[in-house]
């Protein structure tokens, strides 16, 4: 399978503006950061959920952002890191804190239980 050239299709899609029918987007850097790539709007393209997963499930495939590797992991896992991430940024979570349900355990129980 070319996974470059489904990569740069997406891309290309979102570029496009393909997908304006859609109601909700995530920023995707075309040169990933972890690749020396950066924040400037030439390197910023805007994708719906599904194709901004795949797009990174391309470059895994092909050997970039391998700290991100989600590719086992189903659209609801994938979306459910996401939301993680962000709720341990605004909640100064300890990184041990891996699951929703231990976010709610910590908020809930004042940080106070031990982390296994």
């Amino acid at each position: 399978m070319d996974y470059q050239k489904i990569y740069n299709k997406l891309i290309k899609l979102g570029q496009d503006n393909y997908w304006n029918h859609e109601k909700y987007f995530e920023k995707h850097h075309i040169i990933p950061r972890s690749e020396g790539g950066s924040n400037k709007k030439d390197n910023l393209v805007e994708l719906p959920p599904r194709a901004h997963h795949l797009a990174h499930l391309c470059l895994i495939k092909l050997g970039c952002c391998l700290k991100y590797s989600y590719y086992n992991f189903t659209i609801k896992e994938y979306y459910e890191a996401k939301m993680l991430e962000k709720k341990k940024k605004h909640l100064l979570l300890p990184d041990d804190v891996d699951t929703v349900d231990e976010i709610n355990e910590f908020r809930y129980n004042g940080g106070e239980e031990e982390w296994n």
